[in-house]
Formats: C-alpha cells, structure tokens, sequence
C-alpha cells in the first residue's frame, strides 16, 4: 500500500502551527500529483488541522521537498504511512481526533475536499476507496454511538462557555457567513434564541439572512452594541478591538485566524471565547461510545486496507484476462467456415485448453526438478482448487499428494493432458 499522510494537528503541533501551514496550501494538490512516482493528492485543511493525503510510490524525502519550503520548515509534519496512514484517515472521518470529540463539521469538510480534489483530477482510486470507505465508516459511527450528542461539536461547546443563563432573552450577532455561520444560528435557535442578526462585509450578508429569516446589519459596530454575544466566523484577520466593545460583551470567536484582536480579552467583564479556549477545556472520553467508535474504525480500516492490498494484483488479474481472451479468440479464427458439428466444437475446445495448459505443465516439471514440489502445488491449490490431501493412500505426486476427487474436478481435455 503506497498511502501516505502528512499531517498537522491542534494537539501535537498547536493551532498556530496550523494556521501557519493553512495558508501555503493552496495549489499543493497539483504541485504533488506532477512530481514524480504520485498517482494523487489531496489536501484537507479545517480549523484545527492540515492533511495532506499522497497515493504514489515516491519516496519520503523527494516527497517532503515537493511540498514545498514554506511546508518543511519548520520540519513539524507527522507522517503515517501504509495501513497507519488509513487508520489516522478513519479517525479524522469519525471526528476522533478533532478537537470537540465526534463532531460532525469534519464528514462534511472531508466530502468537500474529496469532491474537489476528484473534479480536478488530483484523486486516484485508492485516495477514493479509502476516503469514501471512511466516511461510510463515519456514518456507522454517527448511527451506532451517541458520540455526536448535543454539545459535542465546536459551536455548541463554544455556546455552553460563554457562560449566559438566559438564552431566550440572548440578542446574538453572527459575524461572517461561512461553513460555520449555518452551525451557529441552527445552534442558537436550538438554545431558544430568537434576536438573531447576521453582518459580513463580502456582501453575502443579505442573502444569508433571507434564507434563515435572520435581521441584516449593516453596521456592525452598531449592531455588536446592540448585542449580548457576538459569534464570529470569518477568519479574515482581526475587525473587533477594544473600542468597539463594553463591559458585559461576550465573544465566541470560531476562526482559525482570529476575529477579535487579543487585547480585547483583557478587558473588565468581557468574555472571549476562542478556538484555544474550546481546546483547552475538551476532555477525551475514552469510554462507551468513543470505545464503540474505535471498534468501529478498526473493523472499517481493516476491510480497507484488505480491499487497497487487493488491488495490487490488478494488473497481472487484467493481463491474465487479455492472455485468455486472446487465445479464445485465435481459436475462434482457427474454426471452419461452415455450420459447426458437435466434433468441431469438441476439437477446437481441446484445443484451447491444451493451449493454457501448455505453461502451467512446463513449469510443473520445472518445480519437480529443482525440488519445489511443494511449492508448486500450493500454487495449482490457489489457482485451480485442487485439493491437497496429507492422506499417504491417494495419488503420490512427489512430496504432496494431491486427491483424485480434485482431477475430476478439471475439463475432458485437461484430464486428458494430465494422464
């Protein structure tokens, strides 16, 4: 299995690290499936973590160059290769090792990156295989367990710290409208909050409020004055500063790249909430549902990673198939241009199977004479089914009988060349 994955998490390489590394990725899938030995790439790159997914027979080292120097230095990737590669895959899909355990945004993000990476051709059929199988594991995961309740995603973990009691009587301004803003409103509505408005300063802020029956604001220093808690979710860098902000304010701030400048924290009776906040008080739960959970990706990884080694025998299955084909159909050009009788028929199917017999008889008298009797029909049991039987009274072949009930087994004319 040629699968690698390079990786850059919340918990082993911190968030900053990652949102270092978020901004170098752009073009990287078709930077990695032009170098040579890579068949696909795919790039997965979320809040709190950058995968980066490699399918080829390249080497580490030139694959570490070709991410490029702004990706290797600092060198803080962790890489998984071969069937780890698959598992850390499957673990990512469950939302095992997201920052929130179990939460669901990351199946999403995955489709996406899949979907995007198959359009512009980055994606070979092993990166589809072992995402597509990852995220049918998920699905198992999210039908089977509980670990995705009510409180265990990014946005409703950032909800229960903001420390309001009083969640109806909650004027809340969502800031940005990105993946998470739909989260947000549909977490807020579910908390009883009904003064809900929307501001962005892309200009989508209008459409995105009309298709959630959210009020518009246009000035958002107005509107974050107007407000209980303020959810932001644009990334862009920071927009909210001291003096935009009162006492009693609370800030959930969603973005990778912060929204409210850290300075505002430090002032009297306000409340940030950030992505390091959330982090830092997630506990991992390594019972019942996430034990489950694991259960769950060790059984879809293995049945993966058989399918992946499978497709190594591909090509030669392929050729195997030509050669058999072709023989058919010289035999068929050998048949006489007239109605065909019973002894016709009969002939050139003799034929046939005298002509892929021919190998397979060569190279048993090759076995037979350099003492790899054995071995040899090991193979014929793989290939042709014929039993092998340890009983001393059958047909004595070398050093491994071989049972007349698996003769019978072959074709009129294969028998015939066997006698």
């Amino acid at each position: 299995m040629t699968m690698r994955v390079f990786s850059i998490q919340h918990d082993r390489q911190g968030l900053s690290e990652v949102e270092r590394i978020s901004c170098f990725t752009e073009g990287l899938e078709e930077r990695l499936t032009s170098h040579p030995g890579v068949e696909g790439a795919l790039v997965l790159s979320t809040c709190n973590r950058v995968e980066v997914m490699v399918d080829g027979d390249a080497d580490v080292a030139s694959l570490t160059a070709a991410l490029g120097e702004d990706l290797t230095e600092p060198p803080l990737w962790d890489l998984y290769l071969g069937e780890a590669a698959v598992h850390h895959l499957f673990r990512v899909a469950c939302g095992l090792n997201s920052m929130v355990v179990g939460e669901r945004e990351i199946t999403g993000q995955l489709r996406r990156a899949l979907a995007d990476a198959q359009e512009a051709g980055h994606a070979s059929l092993t990166l589809s295989i072992a995402v597509e199988e990852a995220l049918k594991t998920s699905r198992r995961v999210a039908n089977d367990t509980n670990i995705e309740a009510t409180g265990r995603s990014v946005v409703s973990k950032g909800l229960s710290l903001a420390g309001i009691s009083d969640w109806p009587g909650t004027r809340a301004l969502v800031v940005g409208t990105g993946s998470y803003a739909g989260a947000v409103v549909a977490a807020l509505r579910a908390r009883g909050v009904t003064s809900i408005a929307v501001h962005s300063a892309s200009g989508r802020a209008d459409e995105f409020a009309a298709s959630h029956e959210l009020e518009c604001a246009d000035d958002l220093v107005a509107a974050m004055r107007a407000s209980d808690l303020v959810v932001t979710c644009r990334g862009l860098g920071p927009l909210i500063f001291p003096q935009h902000v009162h006492p009693g304010m609370r800030f959930l701030d969603l973005s990778l790249v912060r929204d409210v400048d850290r300075s505002v924290e430090q002032m009297d009776g306000v409340r940030v909430i950030d992505l390091e906040t959330i982090q830092g008080a997630v506990e991992e739960e390594f019972h019942g549902d996430t034990s489950r959970a694991l259960a769950l990706v060790d059984a879809g990884v293995a049945k993966t990673s058989a399918r992946l080694r499978a497709r190594v025998v591909d090509p030669a299955v392929t050729r195997l198939r030509e050669t058999v084909m072709a023989l058919v159909a010289d035999e068929v050009d050998r048949l006489p241009n007239r109605p065909l009788t019973h002894e016709d028929a009969a002939y050139a199917l003799r034929r046939l199977a005298t002509r892929m017999l021919h190998v397979p008889s060569a190279r048993a008298r090759e076995a037979a004479e350099s003492g790899r009797t054995d071995e040899y029909l090991l193979a014929m049991h793989e290939l042709y089914g014929i039993a092998i039987d340890p009983d001393p009274d059958r047909i004595d072949t070398g050093r491994c009988p071989v049972t007349l009930a698996s003769v019978d087994d072959l074709t009129p004319a294969s028998r015939q060349e066997a006698s």
